[in-house]
């Protein structure tokens, strides 16, 4: 169900962040590393290729290049080289935003796939930590998006009114994860033609202020 724009600041209280392609621009550095461990075990990938796969999901682009649970390990090592080129950093305007919509009284919190160490480090990083209320990232180990069960449980541990909640992604599993628990659900996407559930559609984070 879609609410007119006008009234998106007068509902949304509480915004329920991915992590990968929606803060931060980090696919190209998950990218890096997949192909770093790809050359160890003497394998060439083209990283053209191996980008939109990991923009889909981790499991897409292991079953599509067959990784084993040792290339996953490896892969996560080089991952936590903070340093690897090219860098995780936040996408334009996200600072600005996190930090406004905080001090209008909005709540944060972060559900990624990603591990917590990872994560957590880039929001400190970048000094938006402080601004989350809470964290679901693997080591919850809640089913995968687009299931409903982590947005249920942040909602239920926080007390978190759902029709004043949104979640908010860069996938169709993300607004999906939110719209299958009762939630809003809104997607950031360059794309112009683009099919989705999707309660809202935007493609800058300021546009977040802006409706």
């Amino acid at each position: 169900m879609a609410v007119a724009e006008s009234e998106w600041l007068l509902i949304m209280k509480n915004y329920i962040w991915d992590f990968d392609g929606m803060l931060f621009d980090s696919y190209p550095h998950i990218v890096s590393a997949f192909c770093k461990m790809m050359e160890e075990k003497g394998i060439e990938v083209d990283p053209a290729e191996a980008k939109p796969l990991f923009e889909i999901s981790y499991g897409v682009a292991y079953d599509f290049y067959g990784i084993g649970q040792e290339e996953k390990l490896l892969h996560q090592k080089y991952e936590h080289d903070y340093e690897l080129e090219p860098k995780v950093i936040p996408f334009p305007n996200t600072v600005e935003t996190i930090k406004a919509l905080h001090e209008r009284g909005a709540r944060h919190f972060l559900y990624t796939h990603r591990g917590h160490e990872t994560s957590q480090y880039y929001l400190k990083k970048f000094g938006i930590y402080d601004f989350f209320d809470g964290f679901v990232d693997s080591s919850h180990n809640f089913a995968q998006k687009p299931s409903p069960d982590a947005v249920n449980w942040i909602c239920e541990a926080y007390g978190l009114d759902k029709s004043e909640t949104v979640m908010i992604g860069d996938r169709e599993i993300d607004v999906m994860s939110g719209k299958n628990a009762g939630t809003y659900g809104c997607l950031f996407t360059k794309s112009i033609n683009i099919e989705s559930k999707a309660d809202f559609i935007i493609r800058d984070i300021t546009e977040v202020e802006e409706i």
